[in-house]
């Protein structure tokens, strides 16, 4: 027996269309497993005239299976194989100013990239265990990295694979690769930072793409529109200038382009950008983007990264040293705690903005 790959029979209005199946012995088909969804299939009549599925999600009149292979056509067409050098150097420099990000993999290894040492295995069953798990953990990071590039259309991905051969080992080598795989970030030609490993790689890709590229997964507005990029004096002193108001706490995200916690950090600075208006605004500066973005850091006094200098109508006001995300939420409450501030309720329509809650305001209405 063929079991029917549709959904229901059409009825007024409906925008279903004829699904064929060519041998349906009786009158009901059965229920069908079709990516993780169960559907109840009816058919037409008992000599496979078919069966009419109404439109779901996707393109008008597409079934789940032919939305999956065409997003997945849409990942092969974003992700461009590498085979050669000439290829990528070809792309790099297709790829002008965007981001680019290439993965370098293994076909038949994966490694974590961590520093502690692994434990003893004494069994072949467990080799074999381990070796299964690690090439699992690898294929999760790929489909990160394939759904991030279906969702970042202006970040350039590649992915280079080396099966062991002399010539794709030599390029492994060439571009520095010791573990596998490594995740390596572009822009310009130039390397910015590489992620080492499959361990955390999942989370690394979309830090990477937010941090570099200007962008989010998801269709979000461009990572500027929340946090200020300053890489000049005169934009420091615009973004200082910009906000009057005493309420509102002035956070500038000092960091280096290729460090590790900076680029780790910077997330939760986008989101509390976009979650604290009107209580906080954000600025990011790059130390070492130009020698202008240095004298600032020996101006500002800056000796580690990421530093976080807090300012209130433009006057320096504390810091906050360190990429742990709940110390930096911590650190912003206590600053606004201290003038009596609250932080802003989650909104409760659409275009609504809050603004920031006096203690005092917040007492009184509770008496109330």
């Amino acid at each position: 027996m063929r079991l029917c790959s549709c959904s229901t029979l059409p009825g007024p209005g409906s925008t279903g269309q004829l699904c064929a199946t060519s041998m349906v012995l009786n009158r009901h088909c059965k229920p069908v497993q079709l990516l993780g969804r169960r559907r109840w299939d009816r058919c037409i009549n008992s000599r496979g005239a078919g069966c009419v599925r109404k439109a779901a999600s996707g393109r008008e009149g597409e079934t789940p299976i032919e939305r999956r292979l065409r997003e997945s056509a849409e990942v092969e067409s974003r992700v461009r194989n590498i085979d050669s050098e000439d290829d990528l150097l070809q792309l790099l420099d297709d790829a002008g100013d965007k981001l680019v990000v290439l993965e370098v993999q293994s076909e038949v290894l994966c490694e974590l990239g961590l520093d502690e040492p692994e434990p003893e295995l004494h069994w072949k069953l467990d080799e074999q265990r381990q070796h299964e798990q690690r090439m699992a953990k690898c294929q999760a990071v790929k489909h990160v990295i394939q759904r991030t590039a279906r969702e970042s259309p202006d970040v350039v991905f590649a992915a280079f694979e080396t099966d062991g051969t002399p010539a794709r080992e030599a390029l492994v080598r060439k571009l520095g690769v010791e573990v596998l795989p490594t995740l390596q970030f572009y822009k310009g030609g130039r390397l910015l930072w590489e992620h080492k490993g499959a361990a955390a790689m999942e989370a690394g890709v979309g830090e990477g793409v937010m941090y570099y590229g200007d962008s989010a997964a998801g269709g979000l507005a461009p990572i500027s529109s929340y946090v200020a990029e300053i890489s000049s004096r005169q934009q420091l002193a615009d973004f200082l200038a910009a906000e009057t108001d005493p309420a509102v706490l002035q956070v500038l995200n000092v960091a280096l382009t290729s460090a590790g916690p900076c680029i780790r950090v910077f997330p939760a600075v986008v989101a509390l950008s976009r979650s604290f208006k009107g209580f906080a605004s954000f600025g990011r500066l790059l130390g070492d983007a130009s020698e202008e973005t240095e004298g600032l850091l020996r101006e500002l006094n800056i000796v580690e990264v990421p530093t976080f200098v807090f300012f209130r109508a433009g006057k320096e006001v504390g810091r906050h040293v360190g990429s742990d995300r709940g110390d930096l939420i911590g650190q912003i409450l206590q600053q606004q705690a201290a003038v009596g501030l609250s932080p802003p309720p989650p909104p409760v329509t659409a275009g609504r903005s809050a603004r920031p809650r006096t203690r005092g305001a917040s007492a009184a209405g509770r008496r109330k």
